[in-house]
């Protein structure tokens, strides 16, 4: 029976990663007998192979690198004791964001549309987090264990089904009895309660001002009542009840205020969102709009994103005109600075380009989109040597980032490196969780058979450290 249910739960989560379901959170407590470290780093490792493959996963460096910045904060201020929680954002318009096993945890951009502050966001995310730290998930199928496998599997699906989308959800309910979906919708009350009390505490702890919990309850009814459609996925994934604000306000009173300076990175991040989301010249509309009738929340950011939306229309000139005429070349800011790099560069100013991403490298060291930019001028140039000395001096702290390995496996293939190359291509691979493809593009780098001692002893070992790894992940 005990492997029965760690095959269940593999299979659901593999089946759940699928359809980015919300709110499931982290393994633990007394279920570790039946799944392990090593269970947990499969159901890891197939989560984030859909999230690299899914086309609604945003890719901008950017956009990322705030997501996950803002996270850890919230992780390593708030006392967690968890490291390893990876964030991504998924290209969706509903109010949404959901945690899952292997320490994962999606937002939709709706979500981020939604939200007035950086507190009202990061409420969110430390209320994710604290499902994981507190082992929700693990908890509520060891509540269910007990009982016969039928019911058990049916519950199963019948929350994964509720939380992924409501409206399909009762075909799957009915398969189980009222009494035992009953039973299983109020343990998840009782997490959602636990959930707030500790992600207030995140919060409060990180530096955030804790009213963000209230005012974005506020935030997504106020999207209830004037939305024609169907209420946002956070109501329904996620009950607002009265007790439950009443809960939060109580817990409130004991908390001190915390006036959080706003963080202009969270405006232009959401500014940045709806420039690469819908249609163009609607959205280039939308910004021209809240510019000239002064009704946008932070002008800055305004222009940041019509800015965007014009290079993404291919309107370079008057991109840079609206630079130009707006205060944002005054600012210090590495977002900005990035924007004036690629404007640069759709000018075909490539020089200029790559004096700012110096400059921007010499003033933000670890700013990952300078070092990738600069890289990606250099090989542009056919300096392959000059891009290799730059990506390997950021590679020990980008270890895990497959783009430098993308970008290291062009540089050897400049050079005529093969073996090299096809090792890059691998890492990048094995990054972006595709272990098959990884072992291929090594498995080509053993055949290169190199004259290089050292490098073909390497490649060697690590492909039989890959396949070692490939049976452990998919043979159960």
């Amino acid at each position: 029976m005990k492997n029965f249910f760690k095959h269940i739960l593999i299979l659901l989560y593999f089946f759940h990663s699928q359809i980015f379901s919300y709110e499931l959170p982290e393994l633990g407590s007394s279920f570790d007998s039946i799944l392990n470290n090593v269970d947990e780093k499969k159901i890891k490792f197939q989560i984030m192979q859909q999230v690299f493959n899914s086309n609604t996963v945003i890719r901008d460096f950017e956009i990322n690198d705030y997501l996950n910045n803002l996270g850890k904060e919230l992780i390593e201020k708030g006392g967690i004791n968890k490291s390893n929680i990876d964030f991504f954002i998924v290209e969706d318009k509903s109010i949404n964001a959901f945690a899952m096993l292997g320490n994962v945890i999606g937002v939709h951009s709706g979500l981020i549309f939604a939200a007035n502050s950086e507190s009202e966001l990061a409420s969110v995310l430390s209320h994710e987090i604290a499902h994981i730290s507190q082992k929700h998930l693990l908890r509520l199928f060891d509540s269910q264990a007990r009982g016969s496998f039928k019911s058990y599997f049916a519950l199963a699906i019948a929350l994964l089904a509720a939380r992924s989308n409501p409206q399909l959800a009762s075909g799957a309910i009915t398969i189980a009895s009222a009494s035992q979906v009953q039973n299983l919708l109020d343990f998840t009350r009782e997490n959602e309660r636990e959930a707030d009390r500790v992600g207030l505490e995140i919060l409060g702890k990180a530096g955030f001002d804790p009213l963000g919990f209230i005012d974005f309850f506020s935030t997504i009814q106020k999207f209830n009542n004037f939305s024609s459609g169907a209420a946002p996925s956070f109501l329904r994934t996620h009950p607002i009840t009265t007790e439950r604000i009443s809960d939060i306000q109580g817990r409130l009173k004991d908390l001190k205020y915390i006036q959080k300076e706003q963080n202009i990175n969270f405006h232009l991040i959401k500014a940045k969102l709806i420039a690469l989301s819908g249609n163009y010249a609607e959205v280039t509309n939308y910004f021209k709009n809240e510019i000239d009738s002064n009704k946008t929340k932070n002008n800055l950011a305004a222009y940041y994103g019509l800015i965007y939306s014009l290079i993404r229309e291919n309107q370079i000139e008057e991109a840079r005109n609206n630079f130009n005429k707006s205060s944002l070349g005054n600012v210090e800011n590495p977002m900005i600075i990035e924007l004036n790099a690629q404007l640069l560069i759709k000018e075909r100013e490539f020089e200029a380009a790559f004096n700012v991403y110096k400059r921007g490298i010499n003033k933000y060291p670890f700013y990952r989109a300078f070092i990738l930019g600069l890289s990606d001028l250099i090989l542009l140039a056919k300096k392959p040597d000059k891009a290799i000395d730059l990506l390997k001096s950021f590679l020990t702290y980008f270890s895990s980032d497959p783009n430098f390995y993308l970008l290291l496996a062009k540089a050897y293939n400049l050079k005529g490196e093969s073996l090299l190359e096809h090792e890059s291509l691998s890492n990048a691979y094995y990054y972006q969780f595709n272990i098959q493809e990884a072992i291929t593009q090594m498995d080509l780098a053993v055949k290169t058979n190199s004259d290089n001692f050292f490098n073909q002893s390497r490649v060697e070992y690590r492909l039989k450290e890959l396949k070692r790894e490939s049976d452990l992940m998919y043979n159960q």
